[in-house]
């Protein structure tokens, strides 16, 4: 999985863009956004951030079509994401800020006014075509033969169809189309103060929830009750899931542990069996992602065992993450842990241990395993990443019957380390 920009440069060459970027000349709104999630320096920043790394791919304009783009550079958010691309809403990104535009229906106006800096909306209306609208936005700043830049990589999920994604390449028949998807994820990879502040209570808020339903955890209990018991000490807490919902994964017992990305079950949670809580809230749009287990009583012996080397597997992984160092001494130290313990076989992730987290629950750059372009990322100030060193699989167990072993951590990279932002809830194995 490459990890590379325009003309293939590095990761770390787009963060060291993204790092140095300055501050450009940014206009006032023309009306008071009463809605407007962060000041109008944090977007100031973030397009000071994509205009660098416009002009060093030589692009002339990004079309970003994804809602969390869309309301990362724009501030819009709407539950329109929600349906199918209908009524597509797509930013025209360019190193000017004065002609970035949206172009989006007109059943958003009083949003676009209320939550967004742009100055000049381009509408259409609900027979109108945003295909259309957008090649005449860029045809009315003169660049509609440009290098254009659209979301195709990894990881990218534009809200439009296929279909008009062909349609608005072949509306621009003498540009040059570019993929944007690594510049997109380098500039959201470094966090402001303002994010880390969401990312902050969506950790402390999750920790609420999770707390809750391991206080819940008593023979009978499903998995669907305690994603209902976490789920609303959650939003008693302070979340605020909007257009980004609560993302919670329980599961327990030996037919589970293999569906560990499927929705909660009805059947009774019996004594022994390891109970695994995985995800979080949002806050405004931001993520919680991490990992905590229970059990009714205790786990047979060797399950003790592969927990407890699964805890000090985290503790490694999480003490090696350190400013100006590659992302995969993390890794290193973690699977080492994991080496010295006979079970180096079954990482279950065996070509990662972790990944960022922001409006996205998984974003880039990933921990990955070193020598690859993950974890040859250099890991810096204002990263916020999910570490989970996870086994299963062991003694002769490839359908993962006895569970699967991990606790996993949300922590922000500092200058001088790294702050554990999911450090209220113990790792250890809650008992009861």
């Amino acid at each position: 999985m490459a990890i590379r920009g325009q003309n293939g440069v590095s990761f770390n060459k787009l963060l060291d863009l993204v790092e140095r970027a300055e501050p450009l000349p940014f206009p006032a709104p023309p009306r008071d956004p009463q809605g407007l999630e962060f000041p109008i320096s944090e977007y100031s920043r973030r397009h000071a951030a994509a205009a660098a790394l416009m002009a060093n791919a030589g692009v002339d304009a990004m079309v970003l079509a994804g809602p969390h783009a869309v309301r990362y550079f724009s501030g819009l958010q709407t539950w329109l994401w929600i349906l199918p691309p209908l009524l597509p809403t797509l930013v025209v990104l360019t190193p000017d800020s004065e002609q970035t535009t949206l172009v989006t229906t007109g059943l958003e106006k009083g949003g676009v006014e209320a939550t967004t800096w742009i100055p000049e909306p381009d509408y259409y209306d609900g027979s109108g075509d945003a295909v259309a609208s957008v090649v005449a936005a860029l045809a009315k700043r003169g660049i509609a033969s440009g290098r254009i830049g659209l979301e195709l990589g990894l990881g990218q999920r534009p809200n439009l169809s296929p279909n008009d994604q062909q349609r608005l390449i072949a509306s621009l028949p003498y540009a040059k189309i570019v993929d944007v998807a690594q510049e997109l994820w380098a500039i959201r990879a470094i966090k402001s103060e303002s994010e880390v502040a969401k990312l902050r209570d969506a950790t402390r808020i999750a920790q609420v929830g999770f707390r809750a339903a391991l206080d819940a955890l008593v023979p009978g209990v499903t998995e669907a009750d305690l994603t209902r018991v976490a789920a609303r000490a959650m939003l008693d807490a302070g979340a605020l899931p909007s257009v980004t919902p609560i993302t919670l994964i329980f599961l327990a017992g030996s037919d589970r542990y293999r569906q560990l990305v499927q929705p909660a079950g009805h059947r009774p949670i019996e004594a022994g069996e390891l109970v695994w809580l995985d995800g979080g809230c949002s806050v405004e749009g931001y993520r919680a992602d991490f990992i905590r287990s229970g059990v009714i009583g205790h786990l047979p012996p060797k399950s003790e065992k592969y927990y407890e080397v699964a805890l000090e597997s985290l503790d490694a992984g999480v003490r090696a993450l350190q400013p100006g160092r590659a992302l995969g001494e993390a890794y290193a130290a973690a699977q080492k842990v994991f080496e010295d313990a006979g079970v180096g076989a079954f990482n279950a992730t065996p070509d990662l241990i972790g990944h960022s987290v922001g409006l996205d629950h998984w974003e880039l750059p990933l921990i990955g395993r070193p020598g690859t372009d993950q974890g040859s990322v250099i890991c810096r100030q204002g990263m916020v990443l999910c570490v989970e060193p996870t086994i299963a699989g062991m003694d002769d167990d490839p359908d993962w019957r006895a569970g699967i072993f991990v606790a996993e951590d949300q922590v922000l990279v500092t200058g001088e380390g790294v702050e554990i932002l999911t450090s209220d809830l113990s790792r250890e194995l809650a008992r009861r």
